[in-house]
This record gives C-alpha cells, sequence and structure tokens, in this order.
C-alpha cells in the first residue's frame, strides 16, 4: 500500500468546488488549483472536481485530465452575476445533490476547496459515502478579516462558525493558505469553545514558466487591477484613483482584468466620473489571454480589504511589475520588502505612489527585476509535493482508524 516514499501509493481525490460560479470567471483559487492538480495527476494520482455543469467550460481548459461531476445541472449564474441572492437556491440544491450524485470510483481523498458551508457540507457527505478522508484548503477566515456588509455576508460568517464545528470535529487535515490564516482559524475555534486543530500552513504556487518576464515588453496601459470584480476587493476606490492618476497624467490608462457581481457597476461609475475612454475592463478571459494582459501593464494594482495571500500580487510580482497595493495585514509576512504599500483607503497616497513607478521607468524595471526573483521561491511543484504528502497522510491515518 505504501510506495518507496512512505506515502499511500495513488490516491484518488475528489475536489468539491461548488463556490464556482460562471463559464467564464477564472478565480486566483482556480489558478493555484491548476497548478498543483497536474502535478498531483503527473504522480500517478487521480484528481477529479464536483463543479457546477455552468463553470465546466472554465474547469475543462484548467484541468483536462480530470473528469467532472456535475453538482448542479440547473442554475445559470452567467445571468445574476449582479444578484448575488439569487445563488441561494443554487448552493443548497448543490449541497443536497452530493447525497445522491452518482460517482465514477470510491474516493480516498475528498476535499473541500474552502471552508464555505456549499463545500464543506457536501464534502462530509461525500466522505461519508466513499469511507474517505475528509479534508480542506482555508484561503482566508471571513469573520476575521471584515464586518458583515449584508444579509449575504452574515449568512457566510453564520455559516462559517457552523463548518468549524464541523472540521474541528471530522477533518482529517485541514490546510490553510498561511500561518496567520491558520491562527485566524485556531482562534475561530476558540471562540466557539473548540480546542484548536492541527493545521498545515502549504501557502500557495505560481508556475514561472507561463508568466514571461514582461519588463522589456511594449506596454498599452499604466496599471492593471487583476481579480475578482467584487466591493470587497476594493474595485469602487479605483475610480477616485484614476481621476487622480489622471490629473497628473491625462493620457494614463488603467487595465481591469475579471468578471464579479459589480464590473457593471464599476463601468458606470468609470463613465459617470467621464473615465470610460480611460478604462480598459477586458471582462473574464482566458489564463493565457490574463498573462498577455498583465504584460502589457506598467504597474499592478491591489485595492483589496482582504486576502489570505495575494494571488494577483503573485503574478504581478512574477511578470515583473512593481506593484502598489493598500495593506492588508498578510503582505508583509507573504511578500516582505516587495510592494509598495500604503494605508488603506488612502487614495492620495495610492496614486502618488502609482506616479512615482511611471515617472521613473528604470526604477520600476529594477523593481520588477527583484520581484521576479524574489517569487521563485513560490514555486508550485514545491507546494503540489507538500499538499499531496499531507493528503496521502490523511487517507493513510484515516483507513488505519478503520481497521481498529
Amino acid at each position: 500500500m505504501f510506495g518507496e516514499s512512505g506515502l499511500i501509493g495513488p490516491v484518488r481525490i475528489l475536489i468539491v468546488y461548488n463556490s464556482a460560479l460562471d463559464a467564464r470567471s477564472v478565480s486566483g483559487v482556480q489558478t493555484y488549483f491548476a497548478g498543483v492538480v497536474e502535478h498531483w495527476i503527473a504522480a500517478g494520482h487521480r484528481v477529479d472536481f464536483l463543479v457546477a455543469r455552468s463553470a465546466w467550460p472554465v474547469f475543462q481548459s484548467l484541468y483536462p485530465r480530470s473528469q467532472l461531476i456535475s453538482s448542479d445541472d440547473l442554475f445559470d449564474p452567467n445571468r445574476y452575476l449582479g444578484q448575488t441572492w439569487r445563488y441561494l437556491p443554487a448552493f443548497a440544491w448543490r449541497m443536497l445533490t452530493a447525497h445522491f450524485t452518482r460517482l465514477p470510483v470510491q474516493y480516498d481523498v475528498i476535499l473541500a476547496c474552502a471552508q464555505f458551508i456549499y463545500e464543506v457540507g457536501p464534502a462530509r457527505t461525500l466522505a461519508r459515502r466513499c469511507r474517505a478522508a475528509l479534508t480542506v484548503k482555508i484561503h482566508h477566515v471571513l469573520s476575521n478579516q471584515r464586518q458583515p456588509a449584508g444579509l449575504f455576508d452574515r449568512m457566510h460568517f453564520l455559516s462559517e462558525r457552523t463548518t468549524a464545528r464541523w472540521l474541528n470535529r471530522e477533518a482529517d487535515a485541514i490546510l490553510c493558505g498561511t500561518e496567520l490564516i491558520a491562527q485566524d482559524f485556531n482562534a475561530l475555534e476558540s471562540q466557539l469553545g473548540l480546542s484548536p486543530s492541527k493545521t498545515f500552513a502549504t501557502g500557495y504556487g505560481i508556475d514561472l514558466e507561463r508568466i514571461p518576464l514582461s519588463v522589456d515588453l511594449p506596454k498599452e496601459f499604466d496599471a492593471v487591477l487583476l481579480g475578482r470584480v467584487h466591493e470587497h476587493k476594493g474595485v469602487f476606490d479605483a475610480v477616485p484613483l484614476w481621476q487622480a492618476v489622471r490629473e497628473r497624467r491625462p493620457g494614463a490608462r488603467l487595465l481591469v482584468i475579471g468578471e464579479g457581481p459589480h464590473r457593471a457597476e464599476l463601468m458606470a461609475r468609470f463613465e459617470a466620473a467621464g473615465l470610460a475612454g480611460a478604462v480598459h475592463c477586458s471582462g473574464p478571459v482566458s489564463e493565457s489571454e490574463k498573462v498577455a494582459l498583465v504584460s502589457r501593464a506598467r504597474v499592478g494594482l491591489s485595492l483589496s480589504r482582504e486576502e489570505g495571500w495575494g494571488l494577483s500580487v503573485n503574478e504581478f510580482l512574477a511578470a515583473g511589475l512593481p506593484v502598489v497595493a493598500m495593506e492588508v495585514p498578510v503582505f508583509r509576512s507573504v511578500f516582505p520588502g516587495q510592494l509598495d504599500l500604503v494605508p488603506q483607503k488612502d487614495i492620495p497616497a495610492t496614486a502618488a505612489r502609482v506616479l512615482h513607478w511611471l515617472d521613473h521607468p528604470e526604477e520600476a524595471r529594477q523593481r520588477g527585476m527583484a520581484g521576479r526573483e524574489f517569487v521563485q521561491r513560490y514555486d508550485h511543484r514545491r507546494v503540489a509535493a507538500e499538499e499531496i504528502g499531507i493528503l496521502s497522510t490523511a487517507r493513510a491515518s484515516q483507513l488505519a482508524r478503520q481497521g481498529d
């Protein structure tokens, strides 16, 4: 049963990814999985996804060697990207279908892609059905990063407390993006009167081979904003920010890459501010298109209110862009000395730092080269090897318990 490495040999893994919303968006977490899953499969493991059929086109392009199992054939989120509340019945349905969805094999490990209830709930059900190890990767703990902003947030916060109890009691392995996230999760457990779980801070990787160094490539955009277009990512700050930049550089152009529930409102705000011609919003794009677009920008921007790691920042640094970022706690530990950090919501300071890099291209080039060198430490192959080791050990421990 165990190979020469000491790990249980080929493992069948099912990743529950019910939060995937549409056929076009690619999140940072999906990109992370794209890096590790290919290495797991190359090492002889089987890795499949439980995901709503509406997201299959993206998953088929990202994970061509994985089998996709539908958790929801009914809901089309492409029609309701700006109406998040409409997702709730679909999420409930995706939790229910885990009880009767036909599986192609008996999986050894069920991995919830996040600690949301519509990931962990079905993962628990499937782990019981398959007598498999229950595992999760936590990217950030919502209740430790922001105050609830509406009913949808409050429901997430309440459900996060429920999943924390489930994972504390039943999880065979809890992977966390960073030590800070692990501390946040353990703090939540303590608040609930639970003994802190053992966690593994495994980080995230990046595939430098697919991201060219762009410092000497032609530039079309002065700055780029990349990620899910959501208010929690600070996207609305981009409007006054770009107004401030254009006061000094009237021809400056901003690139916005991504999809999300607030894209239409963001574009309307740009238009109302007279910036429609100064901003290009790509909408959802493929991975190759995203990489090509990022390489055509001079400065990377992060305006986010919360981050578990900063996967878009990772990609900016890999491409050789200087990065101006509104400060969140994790950035100093993940990217020490690599980012031009400004206080949250400080638009004048953010604009000043963007203009600094635009005014000093040689300094920007040197910073970009240093960033590229720095992110080599986050090679996705290392993350893949560490995480498959943890998942394999979780499966071995679970089998041992079954044999007792």
